[in-house]
């Protein structure tokens, strides 16, 4: 597993608070137009059925929650101007903004958050989302199928005023509001033109700061100001390009060409030469996220925790992280990214000890598990298709070749296929990464839960269950 919470961007022109600086700011009169790049195509811009990377940011710049979090990862008012909480934690009421409004200059109110809550939970809807509004009342059984939506424990007292009731006081409540699939959603507009057409470009109302002007698949994504964006003077960009390219090569040589004004894709075979050639404008960030490999547990074979633990050992994450990639990742043996707050990592039995020790280590669990020289281990790694992904997976097949002796297939398949395997359990190894949508472990845990339709490893221990709904009801871990 590497940690992937830094990650490397080029920027010539363009500041980091470029969304929101202010009209004075010395860059206003020299960019209006900014052309950006969105790795892959996103599967949907719908706000509560996106859970990955590649819309998780277009949705944040469509739709707006009550809450949002700045640079420093903190909590900070949105839509909602402010709140406040019971002494027992679990009521909360939030104050909208006076006179918001839809993309179309239509009343925005608390009715339209209520709406899109229900929506969020809604089986119909089947969001991989909804555990984010898990803890509110009713939010879980209205999800299984067993309540109404209506009982759904979020009310409009009024036009500006949203009252949410809670099972129990939740230590990451505020942060949960400020995930981009909790939103308020329009709806006549939703009733209008349904699931599959309410985010086309001719029918999209929203009330982020910018509206979807275009989008033509594989190609690019295009934004401009919401005019009736309650922020709107502190927005100055006239124009946001995504180009879609999938692949970091080319992606670097549009940079190079003056194509896009920023890459995050920096390719790693030429990190030196870039590093010198930019030497102030190659910035690192901090971000919390992961890269990880998942195991289908629904396979007979990948049950046997000792090959799991072989194959997990056989990996040496510091030649993948300082020779493959070598732009600034983080060796990880913990599913929890570095500087996460409230969690201290666990440190694998076997992390401190020499590589020698290791491989002995993996090749003994490889025997146990009932593998050899004679009956090899067949296994298949599958990733979408990136140049680093490719890397990544060519370097950890021949560590198990290597090291264990396994025959390793790597398959690459595009981004939609490979999230439609996932979710049919047609795969036997997996590349993943989750960004984090909030501060707090439990947004990493959760994809581990037994009974969470997010665990798509189907992984089942009823003691981690136990210890994470301990954890959910500490409201203030530090």
């Amino acid at each position: 597993m590497k940690s992937f919470f830094k990650y490397l961007a080029i920027s010539v022109t363009l500041s980091q608070a470029a969304y929101a600086a202010v009209p004075n700011d010395p860059l206003a009169a020299k960019v209006q137009e900014v052309n950006l790049v969105n790795s892959e195509e996103p599967t949907t811009l719908d706000p509560q059925l996106c859970h990955e990377t590649a819309c998780t940011e277009l949705v944040r710049s469509l739709y707006e929650g009550l809450l949002s979090t700045d640079g420093n990862g903190e909590i900070v008012p949105a839509a909602a101007e402010k709140w406040s909480i019971t002494p027992d934690g679990k009521k909360y009421t939030f104050a909208l903004r006076k006179n918001l409004k839809w993309s179309d200059g239509s009343e925005l109110t608390a009715h339209d958050f209520v709406y899109g809550f229900r929506r969020l939970v809604d089986p119909k809807v089947a969001s991989e989302n909804a555990s984010n509004l898990e803890n509110v009342v009713n939010g879980t059984e209205i999800n299984q199928g067993k309540m109404a939506l209506h009982t759904l424990g979020v009310k409009a007292l009024d036009n500006l005023t949203l009252e949410i009731t809670l099972k129990k006081p939740s230590g990451y409540f505020l942060e949960s509001l400020a995930v981009s699939a909790v939103v308020p959603l329009q709806k006549k507009n939703y009733e209008k033109y349904g699931a599959s057409a309410f985010t086309l470009t001719e029918n999209f109302v929203g009330n982020g700061p910018f509206i979807l002007s275009l989008r033509k698949s594989r190609d690019r994504i295009v934004f401009t100001p919401n005019k009736y964006y309650w922020n709107k003077d502190k927005d100055y960009l006239s124009k946001v390009n995504y180009l879609i390219v999938g692949e970091a090569v080319a992606e670097y040589k549009m940079f190079e060409a003056n194509q896009i004004h920023m890459t995050n894709s920096i390719p790693t075979e030429q990190i030196k030469g870039i590093r010198e050639k930019y030497p102030n404008q190659l910035k690192t960030f901090e971000e919390l996220a992961s890269y990880y490999y998942i195991y289908n547990l629904r396979n007979p074979k990948l049950k046997n925790k000792s090959l799991r633990q072989a194959l997990n050992i056989a990996i040496d994450r510091d030649v993948i992280t300082k020779s493959f990639l070598n732009t600034g990742q983080i060796s990880a043996y913990d599913l929890i990214p570095n500087n996460m707050k409230s969690y201290s990592h666990n440190k694998a039995y076997w992390q401190e000890w020499p590589r020698e020790k290791q491989l002995a280590e993996a090749k003994k669990l490889y025997a146990e598990a009932g593998y050899s020289k004679e009956n090899p281990l067949k296994i298949q790694i599958l990733f979408n298709t990136d140049e680093g992904h490719k890397k990544i997976a060519t370097a950890i097949a021949s560590m198990w070749k290597k090291s264990l002796g396994a025959e390793v297939e790597t398959l690459n398949e595009e981004w939609k296929t490979m999230l439609d395997k996932r979710s049919t359990g047609q795969f036997e190894v997996m590349r993943l990464g989750t960004v984090a949508n909030m501060n707090d472990p439990y947004n990493f845990f959760e994809n581990l839960i037994s009974h969470k339709e997010v665990n798509v490893t189907k992984y089942k221990n009823a003691e981690f269950d136990k210890y994470i709904e301990q954890a959910e009801n500490e409201v203030n871990p530090e």
